[in-house]
């Protein structure tokens, strides 16, 4: 026998209305009543072939109760909590060393001591033109000049601005034009800004017919047209309901780490895990509290004397010392508490975090007290994918290329280039390898097989191939006008670099 249908309150109450409006159906139009009773039943039937699903993980059981499902889209699922969690971010910036080593870890991985541009010129043998652009680039971005709070060159606000991508989640960098009479390389700065300075409170339509989602400006087709910030950090003395300005999208850089499809805003990197390392740095500041008390060792000694007397005849205890006490006299010692399964704990947790945030256990702790060169390098190969995707789509892709594009339109202003003439091309940091004994001859085979390219090799290293292709042949140059000889030369043997010697004339040897 089939077993029956299961019903839900829910259900069963929608069956019985609908059975009394059939009832009342009934004696006007017997036939719509009919086909009424009829949709019923199969809709009956085929609720219960559904079941109510058939995935555990869709948290319909008792296991999966606190499962939360949702259907916000990008936007709305951080709407309430984006800023909130940017600020314990931030919090957790100065005052959780883990966060700290984290940020610190992934930051210089990714920009380490800069992200290096390079001018690329349609016709590369327009070299004059080259040597120009290469110096007003020099001049402004070498130097402070760039940063228009005047701290920072172009390498310092890339750590900047990606140290704080990765903390509070997402990050501003505001163009400032400058006069010609200001003195510097180009006419333009860069202020680098948290982005509490957008205004969330201008959200929805607009008068002029634009959407507004929590500060930034989209046109009709999606496009980012303006952002509207406050003229103070809201967070400031002065910035307390401060004044708002609307300024042009081609002014203002947003870098965030696009995680969702319809993503307008950033999040903080650290959202996973931010619990975790909260409470675990609770865990670890208990046990440091532990370990306090459990070097506090101490004896109590139990006397009908007075406790000023005692204080005197006792003394100060000293390792190996021998106390004499009398048969009415008692010494006791207190039992300290004990630390164990500390470090196996604080070292799976520690996995777990680094997991989260894309960097290698080793590397988050510094504890690389069980790595071999096999477990170094197959680390290395799990996490240098990240640091590629966000070296390539992130920082180059939405902070370096658009400030190129800031720094053709200034060199056009300047110098009146045409800006189809060159272009600028950024290259990152080379990840340190893990044993240079291994991994060079490895590289040198690859290309010697021909399975990589020499510019290749160049560019995977964080080289730039013109670069050094100009050095080797300036390298090369001076050598050969100095009568000069290396050991990196082909043919040479590896012997240390040594002038070569005239040819001298030969002695007659004696008969």
């Amino acid at each position: 026998m089939a077993a029956r249908p299961r019903q839900t309150p829910a259900r069963g109450l929608s069956l019985r209305l609908g059975s009394m409006i059939n009832d009342l159906i009934m004696p006007f139009a017997a036939g719509v009543a009919l086909r009424r009773e009829a949709a019923m039943q199969r809709r009956v039937l085929l609720q219960s072939m559904s079941g109510g699903g058939h995935y555990n993980g869709a948290g319909r059981t008792a296991r999966g109760k606190d499962f939360r499902a949702n259907s916000s889209d990008a936007v709305e699922s951080m709407r309430a909590d984006r800023a909130r969690m940017g600020w314990i971010a931030q919090d957790m910036l100065r005052n959780n060393p883990r966060v700290v080593k984290a940020v610190r870890q992934i930051v210089n991985n990714i920009v380490g001591a800069g992200i290096q541009y390079s001018v690329r010129m349609t016709d590369p043998l327009d070299v004059k033109t080259k040597a120009s652009i290469e110096a007003m680039i020099k001049r402004h971005c070498g130097s402070r000049d760039l940063d228009a709070d005047g701290m920072l060159s172009l390498y310092g606000l890339q750590q900047l601005a990606m140290s704080t991508v990765v903390g509070p989640g997402e990050v501003l960098l505001r163009r400032r034009l400058r006069r010609q009479e200001d003195g510097l390389g180009l006419p333009f700065q860069v202020q680098v800004l948290e982005c509490d300075y957008l205004n969330e409170n201008i959200d929805g339509r607009l008068p002029n017919g634009n959407m507004a989602v929590q500060g930034i400006e989209f046109n009709g087709i999606g496009k980012r047209v303006a952002y509207h910030l406050y003229v103070e950090h809201p967070g400031g003395r002065y910035g307390t309901g401060g004044a708002t300005r609307r300024v042009d999208a081609a002014n203002i850089i947003h870098a965030f780490d696009v995680r969702r499809p319809g993503q307008k805003r950033g999040m903080t990197w650290l959202a996973p895990v931010i619990t975790l390392l909260h409470e675990l740095q609770k865990y670890q500041d208990g046990q440091v509290k532990r370990q306090e008390i459990a070097a506090l060792f101490a004896g109590i000694y139990k006397s009908e004397e007075n406790s000023d007397e005692i204080e005197d005849a006792l003394g100060e205890m000293s390792p190996g010392a021998i106390m004499k006490i009398g048969s009415d006299e008692e010494l006791e010692f207190t039992d300290p508490p004990s630390v164990d399964g500390y470090e196996p704990f604080m070292r799976v947790t520690d996995r777990t975090i680094a997991g989260a945030v894309g960097v290698t256990y080793e590397g988050f702790t510094g504890d690389y007290s069980q790595v071999t060169y096999t477990s170094g390098r197959m680390g290395r190969m799990d996490v240098d994918p990240n640091f590629l995707h966000w070296q390539k789509n992130l920082a180059i892709a939405q902070i370096c290329d658009p400030l190129g594009d800031w720094i053709k339109e200034a060199v056009t202003d300047v110098a009146g280039i045409d800006p189809s003439a060159w272009s600028l091309d950024w290259t990152a940091p080379r990840r340190p390898v893990l044993d240079p004994t291994k991994d060079w001859p490895a590289y040198e085979d690859a290309r010697r097989a021909g399975f990589m390219s020499r510019r290749q090799v160049i560019r995977e290293t964080g080289g730039d191939p013109d670069k050094v292709e100009a050095e080797i042949l300036e390298e090369n140059a001076w050598a050969q006008k100095n009568n000069v000889t290396l050991s990196s030369d082909a043919g040479t043997p590896k012997t240390a670099a040594r002038p070569v010697e005239p040819d001298a004339p030969k002695k007659a040897s004696k008969p």
